[in-house]
């Protein structure tokens, strides 16, 4: 595993447990924390790369895991972590998605493959992006009227929970570049 960030869903203190989401490809993973570690919070980053000295919070990786064996609650978090991962890194999703975002074919846009964004919504959005694009999500929000982070947030969960959804933004969006 060649990740070394991931954001806290859940920690369960009576099995010593863990589920974090990946920064760099979205995987879930179960992960141990040190020995006397307090609770983990929702949506923290911790360090889980293979550099020991880094690892503040985490003793190992358990493993990887996926949206059917995880507990409701973490299924019901997840998308708000992913936002606030989106939120976190605006500049990249706006200038990598949001401002090149082209046809797919003749009939259907990217902006199509966001959950709730019809043909007429996803034209309004290219209008609204003209040829300077969005400055950050906050522009794009208020000149649609939508919630990107959110309907982003939404499309990478469910290609989490269906991994045959084509084409798959989480591929073609992530790693982050810094």
């Amino acid at each position: 595993m060649e990740e070394e960030w991931a954001r806290v869903i859940d920690h369960d203190v009576i099995d010593n447990v863990i589920v974090a989401i990946s920064e760099e490809k979205m995987l879930l993973c179960r992960l141990e924390p040190k020995p006397g570690s307090d609770p983990l919070l929702t949506t923290s980053r911790v360090y889980i790369g293979t550099d020991a000295a880094q690892r503040t919070h985490i003793g190992r990786v358990l493993g990887m895991t996926n949206l059917s064996r995880v507990a409701n609650h973490v299924k019901a978090d997840l998308p708000l972590v992913i936002q606030i991962f989106i939120e976190e890194n605006q500049k990249h999703f706006i200038d990598m998605f949001f401002n090149r975002a082209g046809n797919l074919s003749l009939k259907q846009h990217a902006f199509e493959l966001l959950p709730g964004v019809g043909n007429k919504k996803a034209m309004q959005m290219v209008e609204a992006r003209g040829s300077s694009g969005f400055e950050n999500l906050a522009a794009l929000n208020e000149a649609c009227g939508i919630d990107a982070a959110d309907l982003l947030a939404k499309r990478f969960h469910t290609e989490l929970d269906d991994r045959n959804i084509q084409p798959r933004l989480i591929d073609l969006l992530l790693p982050v570049k810094a």
